[in-house]
């Protein structure tokens, strides 16, 4: 509900409400945290409200995280009447939502219409359509449009999401694109580097090396990209994080014998992580559903490595662009991996090419020094 106030010497207020935040660790929670890091200290207060049952509320380098227990989880939502309560006594400049979260929708609705929710500006972040739960979106899809069109502004990490979405599509007016940025400098690093108990350089073995990142779920496509390595003689495959997938990946593995091809790395520190980005060859994006923007791409990018991903006509295919960039290949096809794998893997120099022209779309379009300016003008009505 809209209230007023004296903004006279005071700093913009801007709370953000999502599923989960810091230090979870996810695509909607990197893009909440690099928003906040670029909105300097004295200009804005900053807080996020999530849930999560295992961290408490705190103060994590400026910015409030209120960390609200959860029943249970239901179709991509973490059921949450102590969030409900808390959002009770929320008041705040700006409320920042990040999307596709049904039940902080509700929550919205109901403390909205009570006059209880107090804001002056509502934003709306959105991450992806909502897939795989159809028959529980039925009752809600009505509520979710009715949200999105009491939004003062809707932020989207790329041009093509606007066009391929239908809530998007009939909001065009109030989308302000904003992708994801990085940080252009590449540390120096060591040559040599044991992850998990595991020598990169070792184990490859002078063959081209792979790389998955995220979490394992079946949506990330990952179990393609281990068939896929079945047929590939000259590469290895890593994979880093950890999820509900991991055993079926695991007995994949063993059972079809390629220890010697696919290792899982678990989760592994930004610094590990760096050193796996300038040690790569390719960088694998196998989503088969939904990837709003594909973040892990741009870091690989930037260090000049090529990427294969899928065609899901999202944000992900305007991070990294056909033959440009990488090869985009169709969602779920072990074919057209294992060929598109193969291609980069005996081109050398379509390689190289691909790689270079990545380091020159990062710079291009994602440097965070650029984009830094466009989320604090995102909070500037």
């Amino acid at each position: 509900m809209h209230w007023a106030e004296d903004m006279s010497n005071k700093r913009l207020k801007i709370t953000h409400v999502a599923r989960f935040a810091y230090p979870h660790i996810g695509g909607v929670e990197a893009v909440i945290e690099q928003i906040n890091k670029c909105l300097p200290d004295d200009k804005f207060e900053k807080e996020v409200y999530c849930c999560s049952n295992t961290e408490k509320s705190s103060v994590d380098e400026g910015v409030k995280h209120v960390r609200c227990k959860y029943l249970f989880d239901f179709a991509a939502n973490s059921i949450s009447p102590h969030l409900f309560f808390k959002m009770m006594f929320l008041k705040t400049d700006i409320i920042h939502f990040h999307m596709p979260v049904i039940q902080n929708v509700v929550i919205w609705f109901i403390l909205y219409h009570l006059g209880l929710l107090r804001y002056k500006k509502l934003i709306i972040t959105y991450h992806g359509a909502i897939i795989g739960y159809d028959k529980y979106m039925k009752p809600f899809w009505g509520l979710y449009r009715y949200f999105f069109s009491k939004a003062d502004k809707i932020h989207v990490l790329s041009p093509t999401i606007i066009d391929t979405d239908d809530i998007l599509s009939s909001n065009r007016e109030k989308c302000v694109v904003i992708p994801y940025g990085v940080n252009l400098d590449t540390p120096d690093l060591s040559n040599s580097e044991t992850i998990n108990g595991v020598d990169i350089k070792k184990f490859a073995n002078n063959k081209k090396i792979l790389l998955c990142v995220g979490r394992l779920v079946s949506l990330k496509g990952f179990d393609i990209a281990i068939q896929a390595i079945k047929d590939i003689d000259d590469a290895v495959l890593l994979i880093v994080g950890d999820g509900a997938e991991q055993k079926n990946y695991e007995e994949f593995i063993k059972t079809n014998s390629l220890e010697d091809k696919v290792k899982l790395l678990g989760f592994v520190q930004k610094k590990e992580k760096d050193y796996l980005f300038k040690s790569i060859d390719i960088l694998l994006m196998t989503s088969t559903r939904t990837e709003s923007f594909g973040i892990v791409q741009l870091e690989a990018m930037k260090y000049s490595k090529p990427v294969i991903n899928t065609n899901l006509q999202t944000g992900m295919n305007y991070g990294s662009v056909d033959k440009e960039t990488g090869l985009t290949v169709e969602p779920c096809s072990v074919s057209q991996l294992t060929s598109a794998i193969k291609m980069l893997c005996e081109n050398d120099d379509l390689r190289m090419t691909l790689g270079n022209n990545a380091r020159k779309r990062v710079k291009e379009k994602f440097d965070i020094n650029k984009i830094k300016n466009e989320y604090q003008k995102l909070y500037n009505f």
